[in-house]
């Protein structure tokens, strides 16, 4: 199994419980546990995206005909294929929505899921996912994608990041600063002179908000004043870019 396959098939287990219960109701746990062998259901999830391949969720003939049971109430006796199908194609489409929700399966889509009665796969991960009421859903999960699920991650945050980046941000320049007792601020008038306490070649900073991003350079843009940036906070020193306050 490749890495990405290994990835969804521990995060599917995960969050497989969660599905079954936006389906089913009540609360569920995955337990470690041999599923059982013999006929069953497969629920195949095609993946696309960042990664590519199927999902294959097989779960147990008997358990399938109980969540079915569960879901339609009025079903007394053993339910038909139709209401086997319908509720495990349920499970399956809240299964890829929890599962595109983690930050393992960020970039992945998830297509329809389709149902069939197969036996038992000889290969895949066991589990059983135990339901409130005792109910007992054994599982094997059979993976096979290939892609890279944090390359997912990574153009998901891009994504997230492009959506902001036209948000006009106030960028001020901060010349100087000092402290002045109450009185004097009181008395200050037109004509007053405030010692900034710094001489003329010390830089000016560059702030957005309340944080500090820049330290540069008074210069003269097209006859308006500017600043020369020579210095981004944390040390990195900058290409020398001019920025008209």
């Amino acid at each position: 199994m490749s890495s990405t396959s290994d990835t969804l098939a521990r995060t599917l287990r995960r969050e497989l419980p969660a599905a079954v219960v936006k389906v089913l109701g009540g609360t569920a746990t995955a337990i470690d546990a041999p599923s059982p062998d013999g006929a069953g259901w497969t629920i195949t999830l095609p993946v696309s995206g960042v990664a590519s391949g199927r999902i294959g969720i097989w779960i147990d003939a008997a358990a399938a005909a109980a969540c079915a049971r569960r879901l339609h109430p009025e079903i007394t006796g053993e339910p038909d294929a139709a209401a086997v199908t319908q509720t495990l194609e349920a499970i399956g489409r809240q299964a890829a929505i929890v599962v595109e929700g983690t930050p393992e399966g960020a970039g992945l889509l998830a297509g329809e899921p389709s149902v069939e009665q197969v036996a038992a796969p000889e290969t895949g991960s066991s589990f059983v996912v135990r339901l409130d009421d005792g109910l007992q859903i054994g599982v094997r999960l059979v993976v096979a994608v290939g892609g890279s699920t944090a390359l997912g991650a990574e153009r998901l945050a891009d994504s997230r990041l492009d959506a902001v980046l036209d948000v006009d941000l106030p960028l001020v320049v901060r010349f100087g600063r000092t402290v002045m007792p109450l009185r004097n601020v009181a008395e200050l008038s037109p004509g007053s002179v405030v010692d900034m306490g710094r001489t003329p070649d010390e830089p000016v900073e560059l702030l957005v908000g309340d944080r500090l991003i820049a330290r540069g350079e008074v210069v003269i843009v097209g006859g308006n004043y500017g600043v020369r940036i020579t210095e981004l906070t944390g040390s990195h020193r900058a290409n020398e870019k001019e920025v008209r306050p």
